[in-house]
């Protein structure tokens, strides 16, 4: 079933949390910082879990630790669903700097020497969300993901150019939510924004 097909339901996109970065690990293996776990239990305050009845998670351990701290205070059950990882293959890139020239790049649509080729991890993200709501059509959905990752979806389900995505990915905060009817390819609310 398409996202055509199904009930209005919102799709909340949800940014981890802040990490520690460690650059001498890859960034998948990357956990919370302390400010980040405060930060996923103050987002969890926030309304958008009341309608919530489960929330999918990138299996990354800083999705995962936002998920947990977003979950527990509303008994929401988690699923991990390995394709809402991020972008494979990206190494520290020396500065922030550095890792913005680059995200600019992938989203004009260049090939990064080692990462994810930008269609294929589209076309993954894309087919992991439809799947979620074809399954899961009678509620809101909560999908916990990485920056990069969630904008390649609003970028394919919004059709933004490169330099459209960019400016999306540069507004996202740690953590963050977007808000999204999937069904009709709109966005409720951007990210940076909070319910009114």
């Amino acid at each position: 079933m398409s996202p055509a097909d199904r009930s209005a339901a919102r799709l909340s996109l949800v940014r981890h949390a802040t990490v520690d970065v460690r650059p001498e690990q890859p960034g998948p293996r990357w956990h919370l910082s302390a400010q980040g776990r405060a930060e996923a239990e103050a987002l969890a305050a926030e309304p958008y879990w009341q309608d919530l009845r489960v929330l999918f998670t990138s299996p990354e351990p800083k999705a995962v630790g936002t998920a947990q701290r977003l979950a527990a205070p509303h008994g929401l059950p988690i699923r991990i669903a390995a394709d809402l990882r991020e972008v494979e293959g990206r190494a520290w890139a020396g500065s922030a700097d550095a890792y913005r020239e680059q995200v600019q790049r992938y989203l004009r649509g260049e090939a990064i020497d080692s990462w994810e080729p930008k269609a294929r991890a589209q076309r993954r993200m894309r087919a992991c969300i439809d799947g979620i709501l074809a399954d899961d059509r009678s509620s809101d959905v909560a999908v916990i993901s990485h920056g990069l990752i969630l904008t390649l979806y609003l970028a394919d389900l919004l059709k933004l150019d490169g330099a459209a995505a960019y400016g999306l990915w540069s507004a996202i905060r740690f953590p963050d939510v977007a808000v999204v009817d999937a069904a009709a390819g709109a966005l409720l609310q951007r990210f940076g924004e909070r319910p009114g």
